[in-house]
């Protein structure tokens, strides 16, 4: 399977008070090239809706040795890294004008039936999926488990901007939500270098959501987003930061 290569150019809106692009556009970027190249695989959004199916992100890490700035041009490339029966791996990687590698990410993704919800099996389709040869650029992610202290919360409602064309809470904002946790003086000093993401269960129109953080180890913290009708943690965070430049 060849790669699925996109040139992009970070405008001023995507961009922090450093004029660096922000994590969230970035991810943003990796995921619509995802949703891209499964279309033109003939498993994009268009043709699993037609089967009541869908694509959800469930684990995603990412490394980044640095964030390309405002007007910057680089390149993305993604590429299917095969399926272990149940999860389709992706990988992906972004290199600056001069060829340098500044980030890779690898993720697992899900098919899920539109009224059921349950997870469509894809152990049938190893020769849709292959593993690439030039794989293993960034580890898999893996599980992550916290253990939340849930009392004392702050609850913010998932708003219209909230929601993506599946209806839920969407993955990018939920980050979002976990960066700006932090405050805008830590991030002034500190600028992640590896962000790793699981996603637990989906968020809806109406639910009170909350933040809890913790710190793990040095520079390590966790995060997860609990849901204040069902205590359920919707999505958790670890993040290992380090000082800017």
């Amino acid at each position: 399977m060849e790669k699925y290569t996109q040139t992009i150019q970070i405008p001023s809106y995507q961009t922090n008070q450093f004029a660096e692009a922000t994590v969230p556009a970035i991810v943003n970027h990796l995921l619509e090239a995802a949703w891209a190249h499964a279309q033109t695989l003939d498993w994009g959004y268009d043709l699993l809706q037609k089967h009541n199916m869908f694509w959800v992100l469930s684990r995603m890490y990412v490394e980044i040795g640095r964030l390309p700035r405002w007007q910057d041009t680089i390149t993305l490339n993604t590429w299917s890294a095969g399926t272990d029966g149940m999860y389709a791996y992706r990988e992906f990687m972004l290199t600056a004008e001069n060829g340098d590698t500044i980030l890779t990410a690898n993720s697992a993704w899900l098919i899920l039936d539109t009224e059921s919800k349950k997870i469509v099996r894809l152990r049938d389709q190893k020769e849709t999926f292959p593993r690439f040869t030039g794989s293993g650029i960034c580890r898999e992610p893996k599980r992550l488990r916290h253990k939340v202290d849930k009392s004392e919360l702050s609850y913010v409602p998932v708003k219209h901007s909230d929601i993506d064309v599946n209806h839920h809470f969407n993955s990018v904002k939920a980050l979002e939500r976990v960066l700006d946790d932090y405050g805008i003086e830590f991030q002034n000093a500190y600028t992640p270098a590896t962000i790793e993401m699981n996603y637990l269960k989906e968020g809806l129109p109406g639910d009170q959501l909350a933040v809890v953080k913790d710190w793990v180890d040095d520079e390590k913290y966790r995060s997860t987003i609990v849901r204040k009708d069902d205590d359920a943690e919707l999505s958790t965070f670890e993040i290992i930061w380090k000082k800017k430049d």
